[in-house]
């Protein structure tokens, strides 16, 4: 079983409410305008569209912050963007949000982030049906909405102690013969070197996902949020995989599950140049237990 995984695409739109004036929405516009605007590629994103055709993958993921700001209009774009994909894979093509996309409290940036969520998973959930778990013939996929909107300053998200119980649950030591785990989350509990993130930019509640991976309760994790991608395993435990931002490197992330051996077989494909992505760029395997 092949996923294909992409994070962070970033669409940026000004808004077109006043109250945008008066919230985090003035210093993400502003940052948009100044830097990322001019650093974010939507061609990276239009060859990535033609590669993941060519990979044929089973499931396609994508792990938050399609938006730079949770406006509206970002959301319209993101979604039609998105759109190819969500018809070619339909129930196939998974959707989860990232701190972004719910940057402000705002009743219509909010009302769009649902909307969006229901359109891109074909309908099939309201983002407040969040975690789920679907199984795809012995792998066990947790979906989890760790969005939050936060303080001017901070780029945190937050793991309600509701959904943690419930991963916990799920997540037990003990497991039938050749289950395997994915986590699909937006934030990475940790960097590429084993450290925390800034409190910042952590994931407040993440230590849950923390021990789970340490355990090997969870065997891999999919995630975004830190804009270059990289792979951290845990010693004897579950491995974390970052997708990076796609519109700022042009990374793809692919997983390769061998359902019966055990194991991920995970690679990063390059879609930053004209020429014919680079397949595999990095390429490892993910023991599991």
């Amino acid at each position: 079983m092949r996923i294909v995984h992409i994070s962070d695409i970033h669409v940026g739109k000004l808004s077109l409410s006043w109250r945008a004036l008066f919230d985090k929405r003035l210093l993400g516009t502003a940052n948009w305008l100044v830097r990322r605007a001019s650093l974010f590629h939507r061609e990276y994103f239009d060859r990535a569209l033609t590669e993941i055709h060519r990979l044929s993958p089973e499931l396609v993921v994508c792990t938050g912050d399609v938006t730079c700001v949770s406006a509206p209009r970002e959301f319209e774009m993101a979604a039609k963007m998105l759109e190819p994909l969500r018809v070619a894979f339909g129930h196939r093509f998974l959707f989860i949000p990232g701190n972004h996309d719910a940057y402000v409290r705002d009743a219509a940036c909010q009302k769009a982030l649902k909307e969006c969520f229901w359109k891109l998973n074909s309908q099939r959930w309201e983002l407040g049906d969040l975690p789920l778990e679907l199984n795809q013939g012995g792998l066990r996929i947790f979906l989890l909405n760790e969005a939050a909107p936060a303080s001017w300053w901070l780029s945190t998200g937050r793991l309600q102690p509701e959904a943690a119980e419930w991963l916990a649950q799920r997540a037990t030591p003990r497991r039938p013969l050749n289950e395997q785990r994915l986590l699909v989350g937006h934030f990475p509990v940790r960097r590429a070197d084993g450290s925390l993130l800034p409190a910042r930019r952590r994931l407040q509640g993440g230590e849950t996902i923390d021990n789970l991976l340490r355990e090997g309760r969870i065997d891999l994790a999919l995630c975004g949020h830190v804009h270059h991608p990289f792979v951290r395993r845990e010693p004897g435990g579950g491995t974390e995989v970052c997708a990076g931002s796609l519109t700022l490197n042009g990374v793809l992330n692919v997983v390769d599950w061998h359902p019966g051996e055990g194991r991920f077989r995970q690679f990063f494909v390059d879609v930053s140049q004209v020429e014919p992505p680079t397949s595999p760029v990095g390429d490892s395997v993910a023991a599991v237990s």
